[in-house]
């Protein structure tokens, strides 16, 4: 998988561990915070063509239990996942054999929410088998995140996001932290017309508005430094 090109051949390469953990499907879902109202995501699965076709049918990427439960949590979730009101997503998910399973997602330094599963008609997941191998699977979904996500996540950043230069960061870190143009200036030590200079260049790198999307943009980019 560290070799491969594509996503997509990442995503292939995976299928001999899966059944080593006992698993028969996988997917990986990528998502990135931006747009805010319309986050961008690009999704990997092996499950029945007939599943997939019934879950777009049912627009299910819009309440999708594993995905909405990542959203707010991080730690794994066995199937069927404890959010309540999603009886018919269960229903329908065993009825094309996709009956047990294990969902985490995690989050990384870019914005980017990557969440993996693995998935089985049966034996349910019994907490004996849980207890032993749910360390191989959480080291799996990191490194699953973390070789997919290297190779995609620019096709759905802002094309100039990963070209901010230091001082373009510096001055959209101060002015997230609500210092005015004048006060950003006399911290860098620079001209205003500097920081207005700066704070241009990182609106169209980033595709951005106005200097407050910028910074926000930024932000859940993870692309503002960190002071101490």
């Amino acid at each position: 998988m560290e070799q491969a090109e594509t996503a997509s051949d990442a995503f292939d390469g995976l299928a001999p561990a899966v059944r080593a953990l006992g698993f028969e499907y996988h997917a990986y879902v990528l998502r990135v915070t931006i747009p805010i109202t319309r986050p961008a995501s690009m999704e990997w699965n092996n499950f029945p063509q007939a599943w997939r076709a019934h879950y777009a049918q049912k627009r299910y990427q819009h309440a999708d239990p594993v995905l909405h439960y990542g959203q707010a949590c991080t730690r794994p979730m066995p199937w069927p996942g404890p959010l309540a009101g999603h009886d018919a997503f269960w229903r329908d998910a065993a009825d094309f054999g996709l009956r047990h399973g294990w969902s985490q997602t995690l989050r990384d330094h870019r914005g980017a929410m990557g969440t993996f599963s693995l998935v089985r008609g049966g034996p349910p997941i019994s907490p004996e088998e849980l207890r032993r191998t749910e360390p191989e699977m959480i080291w799996l979904c990191q490194f699953v995140h973390a070789t997919m996500s290297n190779l995609i996540v620019s096709d759905v950043m802002p094309s100039g996001a990963m070209r901010l230069s230091l001082r373009e960061k510096e001055v959209l870190h101060w002015t997230a932290e609500g210092k005015t143009a004048a006060e950003v200036a006399a911290i860098l030590q620079l001209t205003e017309r500097n920081v207005g200079f700066h704070i241009q260049n990182a609106m169209d790198k980033l595709d951005a508005t106005n200097k407050t999307h910028a910074t926000v943009k930024a932000a859940m980019l993870g692309l503002i430094p960190v002071r101490d």
